[in-house]
């Protein structure tokens, strides 16, 4: 869908993408070291090898290897689900240097993903992607490739 979208954003004076995310796929999460490195390593990422790291996921996870392959445990397809975004995040932004791309994690939010059990309401988790949505054009490109916490810089 983002590859399909990018020659309509390109008309746009400030082209912006903002990919909601989530702190579990920090690379701090992803303790199979083999995927770790591939996300990590921003001078090779491609498509084709966020895919291979997410194909040999879901091959062990298909066989029940998870834990011997040494894949995150909990939650682990979230997990890498959001790791790859991040890392597809980063690609983009490094493909498309005129466009703002961002992903960000709202926080726990009250939703029917968290079982309500967030201690923020939609409007307050709403706020920190809305916030880099709006970003003003003089100060996007410096945020572009960037993970947030809410409204915080923060580490992949």
């Amino acid at each position: 869908m983002t590859e399909a979208f990018m020659p309509l954003l390109s008309f746009s004076d400030s082209p912006r993408i903002v990919n909601v995310s989530s702190s579990s796929g920090k690379l701090m999460y992803v303790v199979n070291e083999w995927a770790r490195d591939i996300l990590n390593d921003t001078k090779s990422l491609s498509e084709d090898r966020i895919d291979e790291v997410l194909e040999v996921f879901l091959r062990d996870l298909k066989e029940g290897s998870l834990e011997t392959k040494k894949w995150p445990y909990f939650l682990s397809a979230y997990t890498l689900s959001k790791a790859a975004l991040n890392g597809y995040t980063r690609l983009l932004a490094e493909k498309h240097p005129d466009f703002i791309i961002t992903c960000v994690c709202p926080g726990h939010v009250k939703t029917n993903l968290s079982v309500f059990t967030g201690p923020l309401n939609v409007e307050e988790g709403a706020h920190s992607v809305v916030r880099l949505a709006l970003i003003p054009v003089d100060h996007g490109l410096q945020h572009s490739g960037l993970f947030f916490y809410r409204d915080e810089v923060s580490s992949f």
